[in-house]
C-alpha cells in the first residue's frame, strides 16, 4: 500500500486495519491460493532469485515465495501486516526481509529479478501511479518483470451496488464512472461505514500510463472474477468479465 494524495491519506491504514478485523484476511496463515500462486511464479520465473512484494499484507503470499526458494523482501505500510510477516516466517521456517513503509520514502534495495503487487494497486491518481511505476523501474533489473493485478472498470461498472450481508459486516460494490474508480465500503455492527477507493484501468490505459516510466507492458491476461449472483470465485475468467487482470511490465 502506498501513501496516497493528502485528500485521500486518511483511509488507507483505518481501512486496511478494519478490513482485517472484520474477516482476519491480513492475520491469518498462508491459504492454498498463496502457495499455489508461489509455485506459479516460480513456474513461469525458474532462474528468478530476488523478489519484492509491495503492499504484502500479512506476508501469506511472501512466505509462500520464500519456501519456494525466493529471496524475498516484503514492503507492507501497516505495522501490524510487517510484524505478522515475520511471525509468519518464524513458524513456517523461512527467513525474509520485511520493511514497513510506504511505497515513496522506503528503499527495499535491489535490483530485483521479480516485483509483484496483488490485489491493490490504484490508490491515490494517475500522477501517484507513475511515481510508483518510476520507482518500481528503478528497482528492477534489466531482465526483470513486474506484475501487477490490474482493477478492469467494466467490471466494477457493471457490479456497481453489489450488496453483502453477513453476521458481522454488510459489503458494498461501487463505482464512479467520472474518474474509473471502484469503492468496496464494509459496513461495520455500529453502522460505521469504511470505504477503499482504487483507480481503475484498461490495458490501453495502463499503456499511456505507463509512458515515461521507464516500464513497459509485455503482457496482459485476465485473472479471475467474483459471481456476485452465485457468491462464488472463480479463478480463470475471460476478459468481458474478469474481475482484475494482471499485467507483466518490463523495462524499457
Amino acid at each position: 500500500m502506498s501513501i496516497p494524495p493528502p485528500s485521500a491519506a486518511g483511509w488507507v491504514v483505518p481501512f486496511y486495519d478494519v478490513q482485517d478485523r472484520l474477516i482476519g484476511c491480513y492475520s491469518a496463515p498462508p491459504h492454498a491460493t498463496h502457495v499455489e500462486a508461489a509455485r506459479r511464479l516460480r513456474g513461469q520465473y525458474p532462474q528468478a532469485n530476488r523478489l519484492l512484494e509491495l503492499g504484502a499484507g500479512g506476508g501469506q503470499f511472501a512466505v509462500s515465495a520464500a519456501a519456494e526458494g525466493f529471496t524475498v523482501t516484503a514492503l507492507e505500510l501497516r505495522a501490524a501486516g510487517a510484524a505478522h510477516t515475520l511471525r509468519l516466517a518464524r513458524e513456517h521456517g523461512v527467513t525474509l526481509s520485511a520493511i514497513q513503509g510506504d511505497f515513496y520514502t522506503a528503499d527495499p534495495g535491489g535490483p530485483f529479478d521479480l516485483i509483484v503487487y496483488w490485489d491493490g494497486f490504484g490508490i491515490g491518481g494517475d500522477d501517484d501511479q507513475r511515481r510508483l511505476l518510476t520507482r518500481m523501474a528503478g528497482w528492477l533489473a534489466p531482465q526483470g518483470h513486474a506484475l501487477l493485478d490490474i482493477y478492469p472498470p467494466w467490471y466494477w461498472a457493471s457490479h456497481a451496488g453489489y450488496t453483502r450481508h453477513t453476521d458481522t459486516y454488510t459489503q458494498m460494490y461501487g463505482f464512479d464512472s467520472a474518474t474509473s474508480r471502484m469503492t468496496d465500503t464494509y459496513v461495520d455492527p455500529s453502522g460505521q461505514r469504511h470505504t477503499q477507493s482504487l483507480r481503475c484501468y484498461s490495458p490501453d490505459d495502463l499503456r499511456r500510463l505507463l509512458a515515461g516510466t521507464g516500464l513497459r507492458l509485455a503482457r496482459a491476461e485476465p485473472g479471475g472474477m467474483f459471481d456476485t449472483a452465485t457468491g462464488t470465485w472463480h479463478p480463470q475468467a475471460n476478459w468481458a468479465s474478469c474481475m482484475t487482470f494482471q499485467a507483466v511490465l518490463v523495462p524499457e
